[in-house]
């Protein structure tokens, strides 16, 4: 079987439902970046989850190469504290991205796909944080689409062709 006859690689773009037009316009970027790679851009809308999204999500996660997750500001917290009234008392990340995509991306590690994130500025909770990437989840700038994500096109790629 030749390259070609793979089909396209297949990535999961995760993000909120729910956007500015400003946040609009950068995942519009992104799945027009995504594209010119020759990437199948699959999402999940609001209403895509079902009944059940704990057996919709790894469903189509099985048919995907790869993972990318866009942390668009959903919660803005400026005053929140982390662990209220404990020794590890601190101030948490101003603001904060939708749950889901900390799901997605657990789901996404559970299969080994290739993960990367891309978080807005002052979103940096779980996944979205600098200090939990590594070569299973991957961290970029929001803007502009693309930036040092070589390695993880690479690890899309090597994927598709293990799992073909």
């Amino acid at each position: 079987m030749t390259h070609r006859d793979m089909g396209p690689v297949r990535v999961f773009l995760g993000a909120p439902s729910i956007l500015t037009p400003a946040q609009q316009s950068t995942l519009d970027r992104w799945v027009g970046w995504l594209e010119q790679r020759s990437c199948q851009v699959i999402r999940l809308g609001r209403d895509g989850h079902g009944d059940d999204p704990w057996h919709t999500l790894p469903r189509l996660l099985a048919q995907v190469d790869g993972v990318v997750l866009l942390g668009f500001r959903q919660l803005h917290a400026p005053d929140a504290v982390w662990r209220p009234d404990t020794e590890e008392e601190s101030r948490s990340a101003r603001c904060w991205t939708s749950p889901w995509l900390q799901l997605e991306a657990g789901m996404a590690v559970a299969r080994s796909l290739p993960v990367l994130v891309a978080p807005e500025d002052d979103v940096a909770e779980g996944v979205f944080q600098p200090q939990t990437w590594n070569a299973r989840v991957r961290g970029t700038r929001l803007t502009p689409p693309g930036t040092g994500t070589g390695d993880w096109l690479d690890a899309v790629r090597a994927h598709r062709e293990h799992r073909r």
